[in-house]
């Protein structure tokens, strides 16, 4: 008897640990809406950054199909 009290007093303690530690981290309403303004800016960062990343694979197919070594060649902007 003595250990299912023991068990059931440990559930409710780590339960309730448990259920404050979720509301303690729960991110407050204008903790959403800055997140969900960082994401919309990392949108347009993400196709900035897919651009270059076209470019660089564009650049290393050409290195490639070339003969010229690539540490020979000029950087052209």
């Amino acid at each position: 008897m003595n250990a299912i009290v023991k068990s059931a007093v440990y559930l409710t303690a780590i339960g309730g640990i448990g259920y404050v530690l979720l509301e303690v981290t729960k991110p407050s309403k204008a903790r959403l809406d800055e997140l969900k303004r960082q994401h919309q800016r990392g949108s347009a960062e993400a196709a900035e950054a897919q651009s270059k990343k076209a470019l660089f694979m564009q650049k290393i197919k050409e290195a490639a199909e070339s003969k010229e070594p690539i540490y020979l060649k000029k950087k052209e902007d």
